[in-house]
């Protein structure tokens, strides 16, 4: 009988490795789990600091052309939308308001936000044009979850920018015509 040769073969799995690899896996899908549910984007009705963190570096890079200059004035105009935003995901079925507040949660933890945007610091931090990159990069993803992550959050900014009438001069539009 031939001897065969082994040294080309992988190395067998055994039971234990296989144990262990799952427990690893589980062990850091459930870390973040916790860190996503504990960074969630809403609490009792209310943005949480990650939340507004969330929406206000993605209002800015949204958005951004038709907001004012000034800063004070700026950071006015995005609280008031913040606001706006609360109110427009409190209107919303509490199915979708779950979902809405798991991905606000993804986005405002750092290992899951570097995945899904590529943005590695808070939001908060970020310049314009990383926060816009960070969009870009959502929009063209391979993923078709990921592209419907920015559809969603760029289509709740620009209802919630727009629909607001105190807005409509900034992005020079007359307002309803009478009839």
């Amino acid at each position: 009988m031939p001897d065969i040769d082994n040294s080309n073969l992988p190395p067998s799995t055994s039971r234990r490795w296989f144990l262990k690899s799952v427990g690893a896996i589980g062990a850091i899908g459930g870390a973040l789990g916790g860190l996503v549910y504990w960074r969630r984007g809403m609490s009792d009705g209310k943005l949480t600091a990650s939340g507004r963190d969330v929406f206000h570096g993605l209002t800015v890079a949204v958005v951004g052309p038709v907001l004012p200059k000034l800063s004070a004035e700026r950071e006015a105009v995005l609280s008031d939308h913040l606001v706006h935003v609360e109110e427009f995901i409190n209107g919303m079925p509490p199915a979708i308001q779950v979902e809405i507040n798991a991905l606000l949660g993804l986005l405002g933890n750092a290992p899951t936000r570097w995945a899904l945007t590529g943005l590695s610091g808070a939001w908060k931090d970020a310049s314009d044009e990383d926060v816009y990159q960070s969009l870009e990069y959502m929009r063209h993803n391979a993923l078709p979850t990921t592209r419907l992550a920015y559809q969603t959050l760029r289509g709740i900014i620009c209802l919630t920018f727009f629909s607001n009438s105190k807005n409509w001069q900034r992005a020079s539009y007359p307002g309803p015509i009478p009839l």
